[in-house]
């Protein structure tokens, strides 16, 4: 008898269970996280009842509504969020819903910006390097910087910049070459290789300019040009160093844009977390690459993250909407 009565426990739990998980999506149990350049200021929250955003935190004049979706809206310092997790901008009498996060600054600055930065240098005929440093956060460069690791990055710092959600290879790197979010372009997560909008390739083939894309050991996306894939030829672990061979050979040609993509801050990220000793020296490592390739190429310099990355008990992952996953430094060299 007991142990039908634990048979049949068992079996209402199970129902109770499967029909929560039927009646409930992902997006109903995703709280909002709230942030600045710096730090979470609210993880998981949920208001119990109507909140204006000053109550939580004062020193900002603009705010980025970060959508389940990938959509990005700016708005001004002036809302509250209910229960529900809605967003309510009283200035613009709009009700906005489905957020994931909430970004607090006074200096907006977009991953986005580069695919913009990018096409108008080209349009005054200057030579464009863009470096995507994957899975390099703000947090990482300010530990780097206080180390003395950097000073390449350090003396061309700009700004720190929103990366998109979600904060994966694939979207982030869309986003900075097309300048547009995951909604418009279409590349969400890392599933997706197909873009729904031209990129700065697209461009550079419509105005007769040369550019150059310098890949790991696969083909993240299906751009416009086909890139240079590289494999791990002298078995060290990545492919970074031979990227980088590929691209002092390049300067050397009369490449328009050359766009490079370092993989190996985000490997060791995930191998040992985003702060351990070898993730840290290995960006040091990156910072003598780019200062070579700085005083091997005449024109401007671009260098932009994809996303951060998070600790977490196996290393370092990312993917969520938090402080260290979606700020990144942003960095130009003019000539």
């Amino acid at each position: 008898m007991n142990r039908l009565l634990l048979l049949l426990l068992l079996l209402l739990l199970f129902l109770f269970f499967t029909a929560c998980s039927l009646n409930l999506g992902e997006e109903d149990y995703q709280a909002i996280c709230i942030f600045n350049e710096d730090e979470n200021l609210k993880e998981n929250f949920i208001p119990e009842e109507k909140t204006y955003i000053k109550d939580i935190y004062e020193d900002f004049s603009t705010a980025a509504l970060i959508c389940n979706r990938g959509e990005i809206i700016r708005v001004s310092d002036n809302f509250y969020l209910d229960k529900d997790k809605r967003v309510f901008v009283l200035s613009e009498g709009q009700r906005y819903e489905n957020i994931v996060g909430i970004y607090l600054t006074n200096k907006y600055y977009s991953i986005t910006d580069t695919y913009r930065q990018m096409k108008e240098y080209m349009e005054k005929d200057k030579k464009v390097m863009t470096v995507l440093l994957d899975g390099f956060s703000y947090n990482q460069f300010k530990l780097a910087q206080e180390k003395d690791y950097i000073p390449f990055l350090s003396e061309h710092f700009k700004n720190t910049a929103l990366s998109i959600y979600t904060p994966v290879t694939n979207a982030g790197f869309a986003a900075i070459i097309t300048g547009q979010t995951p909604d418009i372009n279409g590349v969400h997560d890392r599933s997706v290789r197909e873009m729904k909008v031209g990129s700065i390739f697209e461009y550079s083939l419509q105005n007769n300019k040369k550019a150059l894309l310098l890949e790991g050991d696969i083909k993240i996306l299906n751009t416009e040009i086909e890139p240079l894939l590289h494999i791990d030829l002298n078995k060290d672990g990545d492919t970074d160093d031979e990227i980088y061979e590929s691209a002092l050979n390049a300067v050397k040609e009369d490449y328009d844009l050359i766009f490079i993509h370092f993989h190996g801050i985000d490997d060791r990220g995930h191998s040992y977390g985003p702060y351990a000793r070898e993730t840290m020296d290995y960006i040091k490592t990156i910072d003598q690459y780019l200062q070579e390739l700085s005083l091997n190429w005449e024109g401007v310099i671009i260098l932009v993250p994809d996303h951060g990355m998070h600790e977490s008990k196996e290393g370092g992952n990312h993917g969520i909407c938090t402080q260290s996953d979606m700020v990144v430094p942003y960095f130009i060299k003019d000539e």
